[in-house]
């Protein structure tokens, strides 16, 4: 409420301001009520706000269930610390185990200068402009312009380059002589590279010579996989190897098994019962009513809400199309109107027939012709996506519709503001005036009692 300077009477000795303030107090009662309904509003955007939250999170988690690869997780282990085992979430999900043992290690093509030396890393190795490596095995020329044809200078150019397939080294052979080593970037026996231009340190020699990692798998009838790297792809569908040590004549073959990750699947449907339950009790709070020492919530009654949980409870209770009941595969609800979930359950029927528990979730058919599949997770995608998507979700209309009320009342309670300090305005002149006509009218009384004194 507006309130201004101070006009108590000298003449009437009223307490104007007093006077002011309390009518101003009547005269801002309409612009009071709508600062409540603001605050009321807010209340009710910041209840839709909380529960569009967990109706995200529930989204959320069920898209993560409806993603096809979700189910095509696997874990993979090995018999042996010389390898390392890893799956990734692509292809068919295969299971099983492939036993083999560590033949060779990949090994990069290495050559040495190990005929001619220089006294120091300054002197000059060769008198061309530039140097070429060709690939032995692709028969592919890449050629270096050389400035600078001392080793140091050399070994700089060659390992600033990022063309040249090579690293270089210069190496000590002893006190006072130096000389060049060239190192392949790449492993496998297709690293392997001659060299041309250096005349100044004699033929080079093979100081490692470039080879590919081999496994032999089987025993009986064994046969050979090789790799340019230690690292094999694709011995199994989704499966990666990588070697880390020759298996030693003495050590037993190294298995790898894979297996369906069913913990990482159950995690993921356990994080959806959850969100439901979440967004569940979210609802439940904000639409209780009164009883007792509990409050009503924000939005006690409110049938939308009550839908939507409704919603979410529907979308459990009625199954998965022709599969049957979700309880087949560990999923409840229960008595409180909450979900539950039995792991043990719920493993149990993916290790019996992972297709199939699978469409319980991603299902395979409509039956009842909404246009969304009958899978627990394509059920729960559909509804939370309605409720939450922007602009066109029942939640984000609410809050969108709360926000402008919101705007609307603020305008108007501006409105009040104006009009207020023009109210204040004419009453601090009206009582101002009336100080003036009582002044007025007292020195008028004071001049006629001195006339009618004289006359006495």
């Amino acid at each position: 409420m507006v309130t201004g300077a101070s006009v108590d009477g000298l003449v009437s000795g009223m307490q104007t301001s007093s006077v002011i303030a309390g009518l101003m107090q009547v005269e801002a009662a309409p612009q009071t009520a709508l600062k409540a309904k603001v605050g009321t509003q807010q209340k009710i955007v910041s209840s839709y706000q909380s529960i569009n939250s967990k109706m995200s999170g529930l989204l959320t988690a069920a898209k993560a269930l409806n993603d096809p690869t979700a189910w095509k997780g696997a874990t993979a282990t090995s018999s042996s610390d010389s390898v390392l085992a890893t799956t990734s979430a692509t292809g068919s999900n295969q299971t099983g185990s492939v036993t083999f043992k560590v033949k060779s290690l990949a090994a990069a093509e290495s050559r040495i200068f190990s005929a001619g030396s220089v006294a120091a890393t300054s002197d000059s190795i060769t008198s061309s402009a530039g140097i070429s490596f060709t690939n032995t095995a692709t028969g592919e020329v890449k050629n270096l312009p050389i400035t600078d044809t001392s080793l140091k200078g050399v070994v700089d150019a060659i390992n600033a380059s990022s063309d040249v397939p090579v690293k270089a080294t210069a190496i000590q052979l002893a006190p006072g002589k130096y000389t060049l080593q060239l190192t392949s970037k790449d492993t496998g026996a297709a690293s392997a590279f001659s060299i041309g231009g250096v005349d100044g340190l004699g033929a080079d020699v093979a100081a490692t010579q470039g080879s590919d990692a081999v496994l032999t798998v089987g025993t009986t009838n064994a046969f050979e996989i090789s790799s340019s790297s230690n690292t094999f792809k694709g011995l199994m569908d989704g499966l990666t190897v990588t070697a880390k040590a020759v298996t030693k004549d003495t050590d037993p073959p190294v298995t790898v098994g894979v297996s369906s990750d069913t913990d990482g699947i159950a995690a993921k449907v356990q994080a959806m019962v959850d969100a439901a339950n979440g967004a569940l009790s979210e609802i439940g709070a904000q639409t209780q009513n009164s009883s007792g020492s509990v409050p009503a919530g924000t939005l006690a009654g409110n049938s939308s809400m009550q839908q939507l949980s409704s919603n979410i409870l529907q979308t459990v209770s009625g199954g998965a199309g022709g599969l049957g009941s979700l309880k087949d595969v560990g999923i409840e609800l229960t008595r409180d109107g909450k979900l539950t979930f039995d792991k043990t359950k719920f493993v149990s029927a993916l290790n019996a027939d992972p297709i199939k528990t699978q469409s319980y979730f991603n299902g395979t058919t409509d039956t009842d012709g909404d246009g969304i599949k009958d899978g627990l997770a394509d059920k729960m995608v559909g509804m939370a996506n309605k409720a939450t998507q922007s602009n066109t979700g029942t939640l984000a209309q609410l809050i969108t519709s709360g926000n402008s009320a919101i705007t609307d009342l603020n305008d108007r309670i501006s409105d009040w503001d104006v009009r207020l300090q023009q109210r204040q305005a004419t009453l601090q002149k009206q009582f101002t005036a009336m100080e003036t006509a009582l002044g007025s009218l007292k020195n008028q009384s004071s001049w006629l009692s001195g006339q009618l004194a004289s006359l006495g």
